[in-house]
């Protein structure tokens, strides 16, 4: 990695740590240290990029490469980006589109980090995920390592200008697991099983208010 990706996940941790009350629970011996990854985690605030950023850069050893809207990538802001593994991605532009380059990132071997549910959340709960997640997912059978962010609603949500001090967040990492289609079900009924399967093991992860219907089993 790069000294400005070191640099802007220690900055993350540091004004993360000055302005909230952080948790994070990371089994660091599960994690992988090389070859391709799909890191998945909820959207629930502006902050979760840099909170999930901040603590799994140092922990993987590895640099995270997240999708990002192509309307952040303005001269100057841009370039950092992509140092810092910012991908431009068009925004309403085509799944298969977002799918190829995110497939290009695994094939180069690197950790790729994406919210299945492609936006915020404007209640806290869990939604339904983008179909790309899962097609992604079972065409590569890359292992996928499961993150839950909790809390980061209450700490800046949607329409909050500045931070609510101290607010409590926490960043819970599982284990790496993979997904395969089910040769009984149909292509859309299976791919829609591995869809709930990744969400479900993100919200194991949660606190149960963000969980939503992937509290149940």
């Amino acid at each position: 990695m790069g000294i400005l990706v070191r640099f802007a996940a220690l900055l993350s941790r540091s004004v993360l740590r000055l302005l909230a009350s952080v948790s994070v629970e990371i089994d660091r011996s599960a994690l992988p240290r090389s070859g391709p990854l799909i890191v998945v985690a909820n959207h629930i605030s502006n902050a979760d990029p840099p909170f999930v950023a901040g603590w799994l850069t140092p922990a993987l050893g590895r640099q995270l490469h997240i999708l990002a809207k192509s309307s952040l990538f303005v001269p100057v802001v841009g370039s950092v980006l992509r140092r810092l593994g910012a991908t431009p991605v068009k925004s309403g532009g085509s799944d298969i589109e977002a799918y190829r380059t995110a497939r290009d990132i695994l094939d180069r071997g690197e950790v790729l980090c994406i919210f299945p549910e492609g936006t915020r959340s404007a209640t806290g709960l869990m939604g339904e995920p983008k179909p790309g997640v899962a097609m992604l997912a079972t065409r590569s059978g890359v292992p996928i390592l499961p993150v839950g962010v909790s809390g980061t609603d209450r700490f800046l949500g949607r329409g909050q200008r500045f931070p609510r001090l101290r607010a409590p967040i926490t960043l819970r990492v599982g284990k790496p697991f993979t997904v395969t289609l089910d040769p009984s079900k149909s292509r859309r009924e299976g791919m829609q099983a591995v869809s709930d399967e990744i969400m479900r093991r993100i919200a194991e992860l949660t606190d149960e208010r963000h969980r939503g219907r992937y509290g149940t089993s």
